[in-house]
């Protein structure tokens, strides 16, 4: 059973906050598939009852996509609803910056979409509103076994899984041959396991010297390190997915529980209500120093700049898959000789696997229906069609292992190697307001703030705002 809002809070309450939490991910390109001798379409991992035969209209909620890719969707309701000619399917879509705005807006109504598009971030939030079924009723042990344990945890909350991730997050570094052989610098290593690579220490020492010699050569226009693209773009515009790899990843896993070193990690309390004592340990101020340092050194920009690395006008940036997917097409590729090596670390290699994932409104009338749908759209040939084409981290291991670039090219090896050792957010109820009372203070930190007294002051302020969910 899911959680029920506690003593003190509403279910109204614990919501509020979600606006203003966005992220770069996207839904799939889908192609048609059919159960092979049964001339049924694929249900993927549905073992839910059998669907209703009454006239009833699934509402689904998603982001609006490029014209391409929402006609592929259409293609796919097509194909459903021709197999079950009893459902209809209504969808709305909305701006990606929206999103979740919306999704609030209708859960707080009492009359929410059926399907909605959610985040891996706010099972926590999820599971506390009882906001979302648990979709282990209506999927195999199998497919949700396939997830890797880490994102399935991210997707999970009190036992249930409450969201179906579409891909997931992983943040690589890509760097630019040409801008450091114009320099004469040694690239970042190769490398595509988890050993070796640049320190956070190493990222920025390299980075100011190769920035030093691009100005000192009379080149005041490309930078060492391209501007984050992450959410609005800029310093504070994702704590959650990017910037928190320079505090989380200074903990340790394997550290005892009580020390800052793991709590640092974990970045919130383990009843998910108190963040003092984790996000302003020595050892997150130490990461949110050198974070301030890319700024303060003039290796990266302070504000948002759209397009430096695929242009050609920064020598490194840290992102996602999409773009070692983009340059090996015809046509696309970069005019400039580009490579890929692993984040850079502090005490551990960190990289967060939030993903945007399609949840089922725990108050849906149509529960089995809506289950069915989201596992057409789940099954493995939509999925591969959709990593295929948009180009993003497949979310189960069965996936990486039918697409063969993730064995024979390096930068998909880093992805895989990235995805068994990727982070979920931190777990508390209230991720809204935390992410929302951290970003404004990241930016304050790339600006010039004293990490030492901001994170102090944040923590104390997201401690009071985590307070009502006790």
């Amino acid at each position: 059973m899911a959680r029920r809002v506690g003593k003190g809070i509403s279910r109204r309450t614990v919501l509020t906050g979600i606006a203003g939490v966005t992220a770069g991910l996207f839904a799939p390109a889908i192609i048609s598939s059919v159960r092979a001798g049964e001339g049924k379409i694929d249900l993927g991992g549905y073992v839910g009852p059998e669907l209703s035969s009454e006239p009833i209209t699934l509402r689904f909620l998603r982001q609006d996509f490029t014209p391409a890719v929402n006609t592929l969707l259409e293609q796919a309701y097509a194909e459903f609803t021709a197999q079950y000619p009893n459902i209809t399917i209504s969808e709305e879509k909305v701006p990606y910056g929206d999103l979740q705005k919306k999704q609030l807006v209708y859960m707080m109504s009492n009359d929410a979409p059926d399907i909605m598009i959610g985040r891996t971030d706010f099972s926590e939030a999820y599971h506390y509103s009882s906001a979302a079924l648990p979709l282990q009723d209506y999927l195999s042990a199998d497919y949700i076994a396939d997830i890797p344990q880490n994102l399935r945890d991210a997707a999970s909350a009190g036992g249930n899984l409450y969201c179906a991730p579409w891909e997931t997050t992983i943040m690589m570094m890509y760097f630019n041959r040409d801008i450091f052989d114009r320099v004469g610098m040694e690239t970042p290593p190769e490398i595509d396991t988890v050993e070796g690579g640049w320190t956070n220490e190493d990222f920025i020492e390299r980075l100011d010297e190769l920035g030093a010699r691009l100005r000192a050569a009379g080149d005041t226009n490309t930078w060492a390190f391209a501007a984050s693209s992450q959410g609005n773009g800029g310093p504070g515009s994702n704590y959650s997915q990017f910037e928190s790899i320079w505090t989380r990843g200074q903990g340790d896993p394997a550290a005892p529980k009580d020390s800052t070193a793991y709590r640092t990690l974990a970045a919130v309390s383990e009843d998910g209500l108190k963040v003092s004592g984790s996000i302003d340990t020595p050892e997150a101020i130490k990461g949110m120093q050198l974070y301030q340092s890319l700024f303060t050194r003039g290796i990266t920009p302070t504000g948002p700049v759209r397009n430096q690395y695929p242009g050609g006008l920064a020598a490194t940036y840290l992102g996602g898959l999409l773009f070692a997917n983009r340059f090996r097409i015809p046509g696309q590729e970069p005019e400039f000789k580009w490579g890929a090596s692993m984040p850079p670390k502090g005490k551990i290699l960190f990289s967060n696997n939030t993903s945007d994932a399609p949840l089922i409104w725990s108050k849906t009338r149509h529960p089995a229906e809506a289950a069915a749908l989201l596992a057409f759209l789940c099954n493995d040939a939509n999925r591969l069609a959709f990593h295929r084409a948009w180009g993003s981290m497949p979310s189960r291991t069965s996936l990486v292992k039918a697409m063969e670039e993730f064995e024979t090219e390096q930068p998909f090896r880093i992805a895989a190697a990235l995805l068994e050792n990727s982070y979920g957010a931190p777990r508390t109820p209230g991720a809204f307001d935390y992410f929302n009372a951290m970003n404004p203070v990241i930016k304050d930190i790339a600006l010039g703030a004293d990490p030492a007294q901001a994170l102090p002051d944040a923590a104390a302020k997201i401690d009071r705002l985590l307070a009502k969910y006790k």
